[in-house]
């Protein structure tokens, strides 16, 4: 064997198909695969052959279980920080004394947030085919097998290399086959290469020139697995099985691409890892200041955690979750089926789309343009019925002229001089009810074509895609049935390879005897008239015509057309009835023809893709034209649809690459100058692929990415675009004419199979990038108003401004709404007229944003909070100045403070704190029954009555008041007294040996408690106020409680509690009412919200929504107790109205500086 498969390989990264056995000899096929060209394989050498090479069946990928695709839902950084603040939430609650339930809900919630948003991913993500299902029903049902000189079918599942096939007409190819022998064998190759015309093959594998191809794709002597027989018929042997097919090695390529995070999830993971970072550096920053100052270790930790859930936006997940979904639904209406979310932003991120041709950017069909009769280049009007062919024939002045004579003349020919017919399938609903006959829409053909809306062009028909384009054309001119009808076939030569003609012999209805009529290559057509049709009348052949001819043929042809060229013989020497024969040799004569003219085709661009280029060129998004078809073709294609400008072209800017360029650059060794050279090409301003393999595309999306850094859309339909539409940014499937494989693995699918929907999804892209900056914008000015609330509950130890509990009320409660209702923001004007977002410089959150939501917005906002906090509560009698320092005893202890003579709080702080009876030296049970024991009161002590004032005489104060009382006839002791016990007190009060008698209970003493609590051999020193120390703020001697606005004998500490719950209430609805401005000033970045209005019902609905939400959670007395809320006086809604107005105010004056000034100082530290 001259050259083996092992050592013709090359380097694995410049393979296409790894084939070398079409360069081969049949000796050598027969020696690799042990088999023989006429009687195919022995049973013994079937075994031997399937253990080395295997079944032919693609190898499935290891499935994941969809537990663990919803499992992967909670991994994303996003979910997994929420659910820490969750589990902190947990902790919280578990080691706090005092068992705040807040913490216990703020968990549940946050958790539940997390589990409803992965539910909604996993059901909106999952995928509905997988991609080796795809493959799998590529497989076809049965072949035809030679095995020991026995013909026989099989399952292509049983096939080996070596084995003897046949295959013919609509025959689905079993696997990868060399071609032995061929007749009139086309394949439609237009899934794997892209190429839209069915092409042809024969046991000999040189091109034009007469040299051998070495490109397996491209070799003439292969047919691969899955693409189908479109005529004629073949034998060969099988080269390729199972995963070394071509299909099976594009499968193994789809399988091995890794798709990347979307630039909108690395984008999130950015945003969440500094929210993350900020959150938990505060959280540490006010821990260690709170054990500095003294906070109890396990409040100190609660605290912290508080801060760390503050600075989580809980309701941004659902926010972007939602607002992606929405995004899609709108997309769908526009034709366009989104399978990631996430996807909906990659598209608008795209710089560079690569594109396929057939199908995508043309119309998948071959289609007549251009005649060429009379020495005159005619347009041909691709019409779809009647009507529309009458209106483009009298718009067209260079249209053909339906009455030419010379026209009729070559109309008739190729309608005659063809093959295919109309499909007719019955037409059923859903439920598999025939709603419309086939045999009804054949009879009603003709009436069909009058109805403007009907489309013949999208018929389906039988025979190869030329001769279908000439029929759809014939049709509108005259019916093709009436036609064969008037000039019954007699005989026909069919197109071959070595003739490149196809010939008809025809009764003629008015003359006695038979027309001949030719079509085919047009040089070859042409070399065998000796006539030429002019004005209607065949004349010799000049120079002059063979020059026209020509001239036409190459301007034609430079359209990228398949130029297809007709002729006539009218058989004078020959009746109607005489018996034609083609055997031995044709007994009727083929040459002499009258030439009359030609019939240029191409699969034209699809109506909207030029307008849709165009305004990618606007949006500076680069379209490429990545296809497997012919270059010259392609290049036709791309100045049709804009892809390519002739001005661009002469300046050489444009450029075509095809795949022995590609192949020439991967065989580079060095890296470095292999990645210049492709630098080189992809700087071109305009490009175009052609005959490009399934791993040129990934190379071409790759180098795009890497290199220069682009966000890469691919767009595909065959199997061959699989691998490039996983490896790309982001995949595009065509839902119409793609194959189950490239929906599969495919981010995206374009429904009407239409490039211009891409530009609609472009737009939308944008839009929802622009809409999620504003709605994170909005979100993230609120965290300053939960934030600063602890911050000052730590350093100011004020009593807490917002409860946690408030704070998710707001984040998923009344933020959520208007968050959302950003996705329903209309598109700026400008949205297609801006570069893409570069992801290095244009951020989803930037420190502009930061500044303007934390530092501007985000500050306003807490002023507002603190300001109408004061108010509320210095409406209660707690004034703004006797705040500082009482916080964290606030719900615990009952307030005290000394008074003027006008009635005003001085200083303020609180007394003792209860008893505890938990101590052998001071058992509750001793005072069971004693009366004295009720003056030990568990919130504070009730202070005795005043000297001299009412029924209050001495006897009567002595008789209240009792040793360990925290008052005396001036009101409170102060901070020493809280420290006695029995000992203590008497060496306090007497000297002496008055001490002794005082610890010994002496009668004379103002009462029988004392010796009562220090008798009976207690130890005095543990007897008295035990483990009631000094309470910090404490309280000045003679402060009396203070409550609703004035001195009080007695504690209220639920006035107290209550007093803090309107006034957090207050704060609370004064992020409301400041969250309407952000609201407003969040719907554009730059433009005044005058000019941009308030279109947006939705949001409308949003301010009415948080205002609405707001006052039920305040006025709906359940609410109260579930929120700790409380039902506000109307004049407390009003403080933050005025913060409000200043926040809008300060915005538009911030906009209106930026238009002013563009690009100035105001423009560069602030536009977000």
């Amino acid at each position: 064997m001259s050259t083996s498969r092992k050592d013709s390989k090359k380097k694995e990264e410049a393979q296409d198909v790894n084939y070398v056995e079409h360069l081969w000899s049949w000796e050598e096929v027969e020696k690799e695969f042990g088999t023989s060209i006429t009687s195919g394989l022995s049973d013994e050498q079937v075994l031997k052959n399937r253990e080395k090479y295997g079944k032919n069946e693609l190898t499935p990928p290891p499935k994941t279980p969809e537990w663990l695709k919803f499992l992967y839902e909670f991994t994303n950084f996003f979910s997994l920080l929420l659910l820490g603040g969750g589990i902190l939430c947990f902790i919280g609650y578990g080691i706090d004394p005092d068992k705040d339930q807040t913490n216990l809900y703020l968990g549940v919630v946050l958790i539940l947030v997390v589990l409803i948003t992965a539910t909604f991913s996993y059901m909106q993500e999952a995928k509905s085919a997988k991609i080796m299902e795809g493959f799998a029903k590529l497989i076809p049902k049965d072949c035809k097998v030679t095995r020991n000189g026995v013909k026989s079918k099989i399952d292509p599942s049983e096939l080996v290399p070596g084995d003897l096939v046949d295959v013919s007409d609509g025959d689905q190819i079993p696997a990868d086959i060399r071609v032995l022998k061929a007749t009139e064998l086309k394949v439609d190759n237009s899934s794997l290469t892209g190429e839209s015309e069915a092409q042809e093959r024969t046991p000999e594998n040189v091109n034009d020139e007469g040299e051998q191809i070495k490109v397996a794709l491209e070799a003439k002597n292969l047919i691969f697995y899955t693409t189908t027989v479109s005529q004629g018929s073949g034998v060969g042997i099988v080269i390729g099985t199972g995963d070394t097919t071509a299909m099976g090695q594009i499968a193994t390529m789809t399988q091995e691409q890794e798709a990347d995070d979307t630039p909108i999830k690395k984008e999130i993971k950015k945003f969440i890892l500094l929210i993350s970072a900020i959150a938990i550096t505060l959280g540490i920053i006010f821990l260690a200041i709170g054990f500095a100052i003294g906070t109890e270790p396990i409040k100190n930790v609660v605290f912290m955690i508080g801060i760390i859930v503050a600075n989580v936006p809980e309701g941004l997940l659902a926010t972007v979750t939602v607002s992606l979904a929405l995004t899609a639904k709108r997309m769908f209406k526009k034709n366009v089926l989104v399978k990631k979310l996430e996807a909906v932003e990659t598209l608008g991120s795209t710089t560079v789309i690569c594109s396929d041709k057939t199908g995508t950017l043309t119309q998948n069909r071959m289609t007549v343009l251009h005649c060429w009769y009379d020495h005159q280049i005619r347009n041909t009007p691709p019409a779809k019925n009647l009507p529309d062919l009458r209106q483009q024939l009298a718009a067209d002045e260079n249209a053909y002229d339906i009455n030419s004579p010379s026209f009729i003349k070559l109309h008739r020919i190729a309608s005659l001089c063809n093959n295919s017919k109309f499909i007719f399938a019955d037409e059923k609903d859903d439920s598999g009810n025939i709603v419309l006959s086939a045999k009804a829409q054949q009879d009603n053909f003709a009436s069909s074509l009058e109805e403007p809306t009907f489309n013949v062009l999208g018929m389906d028909m039988t025979s190869d895609a030329s001769e279908q384009g000439l029929m759809k054309m014939a049709q509108l001119v005259k019916d093709r049935e009436t036609y064969h009808a008037e000039y019954p076939e007699l005989i026909q030569i069919k197109f071959n390879s070595t003739n490149k003609w196809q010939l008809s012999v025809h009764k003629q209805p008015d003359k006695p005897y038979p027309l001949l009529v030719m079509k085919g290559a047009a040089e070859r057509v042409f070399a065998r008239s000796t006539s030429f049709l002019e004005n209607g009348e065949a004349v010799p052949v000049t120079p002059q015509h063979k020059e026209a001819f020509e001239k036409a043929y190459e301007d034609l042809g430079g359209l990228g057309e398949r130029v297809l060229g007709f002729a006539y013989k009218e058989l004078t020497d020959f009746t109607n009835d005489f018996e034609f024969s083609l055997t031995p040799q044709p007994n009727f004569p083929t040459d002499d023809l009258t030439f009359a003219g030609l019939f240029s085709l191409i699969d034209p661009p699809r109506e909207g893709v030029p307008q849709a280029v165009a305004k990618c060129k606007r949006a500076r998004i680069r379209v490429f034209m990545v296809t497997g078809d012919h270059k010259t073709t392609a290049q036709a294609i791309a100045k049709q649809v804009g892809i390519f400008d002739q001005s661009v072209l002469d300046a050489g800017k444009a450029k075509v690459v095809v795949g022995d360029d590609i192949r020439d650059l991967m065989n580079i060794e060095d890296e470095a100058e292999r990645d210049r050279q492709w630098l080189e090409i992809l700087s071109y301003e305009q490009l175009v692929f052609a005959r490009v393999s399934p791993k040129h595309k990934l190379y071409i999306v790759d180098h795009n990415r890497r290199l220069r850094g682009e966000v890469v859309a691919v767009t595909g339909d065959g199997v061959n675009d699989a691998p490039a539409l996983k490896k790309a940014d982001i995949g595009i499937a065509m839902g119409i004419a793609g194959k189950d494989v490239s929906k599969a693995v495919a981010d995206m699918i374009l429904m009407d199979d239409n490039f211009a929907s891409i530009v609609n999804g472009v737009e939308e892209g944008r839009l929802i990038f622009d809409n999620l900056k504003k709605s994170i914008a909005y979100t993230l000015t609120s965290n300053i108003p939960e934030i600063a609330p602890f911050l000052c509950f730590i350093v100011l130890r004020i009593p807490l401004p917002l409860s946690t509990v408030l704070i998710l009320c707001v984040d998923l409660g009344t933020d959520m709404v208007p968050a959302i209702s950003m996705a329903y923001e209309e598109k700026e004007s400008d949205i297609m007229d801006r570069p893409p977002r570069r992801a290095e410089t244009d951020r989803l959150v930037n420190r502009r944003l930061i500044s303007f939501a934390y530092f501007q917005i985000g500050v306003i906002q807490a002023l507002a909070g603190f300001f109408t906090y004061m108010v509320v509560l210095n409406d209660y009698g707690y004034p703004p100045r006797e705040l500082i320092g009482l916080g964290l005893e606030w719900e615990e202890w009952s307030l005290m403070c000394s008074s003027d003579d006008r009635n005003r709080p001085g200083s303020c702080g609180y007394g003792c704190g209860s008893p505890k009876f938990d101590n052998d030296f001071y058992d509750q049970d001793i005072f069971q029954g004693d009366d004295n024991f009720s003056k030990y009161c568990e919130d504070g002590c009730r202070a005795p009555c005043v000297l001299g004032e009412g029924e209050c005489t001495e006897e009567v104060f002595v008789a209240s008041a009792d040793p360990f009382s925290e008052f005396d006839e001036d009101g409170y002791r102060g901070g020493d007294f809280c420290d006695l016990t029995c000992e203590n007190y008497c060496e306090k009060v007497y000297t002496g040996s008055d001490v002794q008698d005082c610890i010994d209970a002496d009668d004379n003493l103002p009462n029988d408690f004392l010796p009562a609590a220090c008798t009976e051999g207690r130890e005095t020193q543990s007897v008295g106020f035990f483990d009631r120390g000094e309470i910090k703020p404490q309280a000045p001697k003679g402060a009396r409680y203070w409550w609703d606005g004035t001195a009080q004998d007695a504690p209220n500490q639920q006035y107290q509690q209550a007093a803090l719950e309107y006034a957090q209430t207050s704060y609370f609805i004064s992020i409301i009412v400041v969250q309407w401005a952000d609201l407003l000033i969040s719907k554009c970045r730059k433009l005044s919200l005058f000019n941009q209005g308030m279109r947006n019902s939705f949001m409308n609905f949003g301010l009415a929504f948080e205002t609405v939400l707001g006052a039920l959670l305040i006025y709906t007395p359940p609410l109260n107790t579930v929120f700790g809320t409380r039902p506000l006086h109307i004049l407390h809604w009003f403080p933050g109205v005025p913060w409000s107005i200043l926040i809008f105010v300060y915005d538009e004056t911030r906009k209106s500086l930026m238009r002013a000034n563009p690009g100035g100082w105001v423009e560069q530290y602030t536009y977000w």
